[in-house]
């Protein structure tokens, strides 16, 4: 295995301004408390006005606590069913099944590689609880349709926005969709609080007042405090009955980074869009390589430059190509997001065994390139150079 690539498969998305890496002494300096203080209140703050959004945002330790504090609030009961996409990160189901929920498998349109809305129609059943709608890849996935099918229903829809900040749809930006929306500010999404972080976004009202004490420790004041020590600092409450609180706060330096970086996101995907659409219009020669579909009124931010090789026709698969391009060219191709149904942790909670056409046909013919916004221009340019020569010579093979 080739282990000094050329251009290698970057866990870091980006890199930090002056100002940025000023804002970390700033907090270092100055923050008290140095966690849930007024950097958080301004990131909060800063966050809910990029999106538009009418509902509260919650600063997070990451996507995944984010989905947790979702799933806490869905009163889950044995047997209640969730939807959620197959093709994605494992975090996007795990929280569900705490709660001993059954994950119903929704198969993915295989043009846009997110989740099929003629699917979940199919799977709704009058035990389904929720839907996860994952806006995949940076592409907004058809979440009006899914309004549509679910309106009068007493279903809740929760956006998985963690691969989209940013993107829009009819010029509204995801995250305002569903009852909860969250997001994920991971080293490799496309803008990072220093390596972890999320955002919990709730748009429904309901379910408002039980984020704060569910985030932090069940955290209250005692109620009619006679004097400020007695009996003690903060009370311990249970919000939703049954639900035992978190620890999931987002810290100062985290939010001081955030609230700057929320400013210059829609730049940083600029340059990732322009970037994809120069990779893609490229690749046009090859019929065989499909990348995500373009959407009427969709805005796809591209955390990621995923393509499906179309090979039935052809003397190579993806494999080859994989092989080829890191073997001769030094650059880390890969594949993602295992189907979970095909994990033996999922399969232990639902041993049904389960086939998905699109799901699995996607997968196995997978690739996904290195996709991170600080990779120079010259490595952009010997990625496109190095695809194209691989693509030659595997077709120039009879």
């Amino acid at each position: 295995m080739k282990k000094n690539f050329i251009i290698n498969w970057s866990a870091r998305s980006h890199n930090y301004s002056k100002q940025e890496k000023n804002a970390v002494l700033d907090v270092m300096t100055n923050a008290d408390p140095l966690t849930q203080g007024r950097y958080l209140a301004k990131f909060e703050s800063d966050f809910k006005k990029f999106l538009k959004s009418k509902g509260l945002a919650f600063g997070v330790t990451s996507g995944a606590s984010a989905i947790e504090i979702a799933a806490a609030c869905l009163d889950l009961k044995p047997g209640d069913e969730v939807i959620i996409p197959a093709h994605t990160y494992c975090a996007t189901a795990l929280p569900f099944t705490r709660y001993k929920a059954k994950i119903v498998w929704a198969d993915i349109d295989l043009e846009t590689m997110t989740i099929s809305t003629n699917h979940v129609e199919k799977l709704i059943s009058k035990k389904t609880k929720a839907i996860v709608a994952v806006h995949l890849y940076g592409l907004p996935s058809n979440i009006l349709e899914l309004k549509k099918i679910i309106k009068n229903k007493k279903i809740l829809l929760i956006e998985d926005c963690a691969q989209a900040l940013g993107a829009k749809i009819n010029n509204k930006k995801v995250g305002n969709f569903g009852d909860f929306s969250i997001f994920s500010f991971h080293g490799q999404k496309n803008i990072s609080t220093l390596g972890e972080g999320g955002m919990l976004v709730v748009n429904n009202k309901k379910y408002q007042k039980y984020i704060p004490g569910l985030r932090h420790n069940g955290h209250r004041n005692f109620f009619k405090k006679k004097d400020y020590w007695l009996p003690a600092m903060v009370d311990v409450c249970e919000d939703i009955k049954g639900i035992t609180p978190f620890n999931f706060p987002m810290t100062e330096v985290q939010a001081a980074i955030g609230s700057l970086l929320i400013k210059r996101v829609n730049k940083l995907n600029l340059k990732r869009i322009k970037r994809a659409e120069k990779f893609i219009k490229s690749m046009e020669v090859y019929p065989f390589l499909n990348f995500q579909k373009k959407i009427k009124n969709h805005i796809n931010v591209y955390h990621l430059l995923p393509a499906r090789l179309n090979t039935i026709n052809l003397n190579f698969d993806r494999n080859k190509f994989i092989k080829l391009i890191s073997d001769k060219y030094g650059i880390k191709v890969i594949v993602q997001f295992y189907p979970l149904y095909r994990y033996d942790f999922f399969r232990k909670i639902n041993n049904k065994q389960k086939v998905l056409k699109n799901t699995d046909l996607f997968f196995d013919n997978m690739i996904s390139f290195p996709f991170h916004e600080w990779m120079s221009e010259k490595d952009f340019d010997y990625l496109l150079k190095s695809t194209h020569l691989t693509f030659k010579e595997l077709l120039s093979v009879k």
